[in-house]
């Protein structure tokens, strides 16, 4: 298969490619059964040579082969889909330009700038860490968006590698949610609470997701799943909790949680 053609199959059906790599390995097990005589017999001879490991008696066997295949098919798997992402990454990015053929000569500018060049390579890094999912794909092809609209890279180089850092530390749920800042219900259900500045003390993520899940336009998310975005976004100073007036709360962002926000609008 040509390499193109390997790129659309894998970013259309991937779970194929899995499922048939997966297929032929597990047969390959399934024929080549270890009988109960030969584990005996690993089993023993490592007994009596304390000095080996189980691991080294067992790769002498007729498994040797077949553990060494499934290396290099993991091997394989990662660099085609890292490949595959890097496609669907472009093409999102391409999406949110005005003018295709303007994208693709600020993308070419882009790579070919030291600068940018080091940029984009965080990007990528990034993204085969994740599943190439519509979540992470939308954070990451807005940001290379607005990347590619930089006048000056090498000024702004420093600040948009702090940007990717922070981007890079948050779950894909808490980018989402980060996006979605607007519509932060108001937080309801804290009881007594201590405050310091406007902004309330100790861990009230539960309650703050708890609200969140309540409103029809968070209700799709688990609360667990909720609770954890909330605590990733306050771990990394981009959100907190602070006191409307009396007992009205909001979850709101932080000077940093907005710069982050821009640069992935």
């Amino acid at each position: 298969m040509e390499r193109k053609e390997k790129f659309k199959a894998i970013i259309e059906h991937p779970e194929y490619m899995m499922k048939a790599e997966r297929q032929s390995l597990k047969q390959r097990v399934e024929d080549k059964k270890l009988d109960t005589k030969e584990m005996t017999s690993v089993v023993t001879s490592t007994a009596k040579d304390k000095g080996r490991s189980i691991v080294s008696d067992l790769l002498n066997t007729k498994w040797f082969d077949l553990v060494c295949d499934i290396a290099d098919t993991g091997d394989r798997l990662k660099e085609n889909l890292n490949d595959a992402k890097k496609v669907q990454l472009l093409g999102e990015y391409l999406q949110k330009t005005d003018n295709h053929e303007k994208g693709l000569n600020s993308l070419i500018d882009l790579i070919t700038d030291p600068y940018g060049l080091a940029l984009y390579s965080k990007i990528i890094n990034m993204l085969s860490d994740s599943p190439a999912d519509g979540d992470v794909l939308d954070v990451l092809s807005s940001y290379l968006r607005n990347l590619t609209e930089d006048s000056d890279l090498s000024k702004s180089f420093s600040r948009n590698k702090s940007i990717l850092t922070l981007i890079d530390k948050c779950s894909p749920q808490a980018l989402i949610l980060l996006k979605m800042a607007d519509e932060w219900p108001e937080v309801t259900g804290i009881g007594t609470f201590m405050s310091s500045s406007g902004h309330i003390q100790g861990d009230c993520s539960r309650q703050i997701a708890q609200s969140f899940v309540i409103s029809r336009r968070f209700s799709s998310i688990p609360i667990d799943d909720m609770q954890m975005a909330v605590v990733d976004l306050e771990k990394n100073g981009l959100a907190n909790l602070v006191v409307l007036s009396g007992q009205m709360m909001r979850e709101h962002l932080t000077d940093l949680g907005r710069i982050v926000r821009n640069a992935i609008l």
